[in-house]
């Protein structure tokens, strides 16, 4: 493992959580769609919430933050992939060199 590959992801999982208001910020027309359609079934996700008994109720919030969990680990890591797509394109067409201990052929993060 690569501690460069452990920095980088540390610093885009930083960014990717920062400002979504800023100016080079791309809301795509899925994402934009997906929202507008959560926000729609999110009153009615706390309805039916509240037609459940107190144990089924918190089952149903564990397994809903279990999934915003998972989407929200996999949005961070689609991320990274780019950039990490990004630098290995760069590398491939010759517009960056690879420096002793970094290697851009594999990339790893864990």
């Amino acid at each position: 493992m690569n501690d460069v590959w452990i920095k980088m992801a540390e610093f885009l999982g930083r960014l990717n959580g920062e400002n979504v208001g800023r100016e080079g910020y791309v809301p795509t027309p899925e994402y934009e769609k997906a929202l507008e359609a959560w926000t729609e079934k999110e009153l009615e996700c706390e309805d039916f919430l509240e037609t459940l008994s107190a144990e089924q109720r918190e089952k149903a919030e564990e397994i809903l933050e279990c999934q915003d969990d998972l989407a929200s680990a996999q949005e961070l890591r689609a991320y990274i992939q780019g950039y990490v797509d990004c630098v290995q394109v760069l590398y491939h067409i010759g517009l960056l060199k690879e420096n002793e201990g970094l290697n851009l052929e594999k990339i790893t993060v864990l």
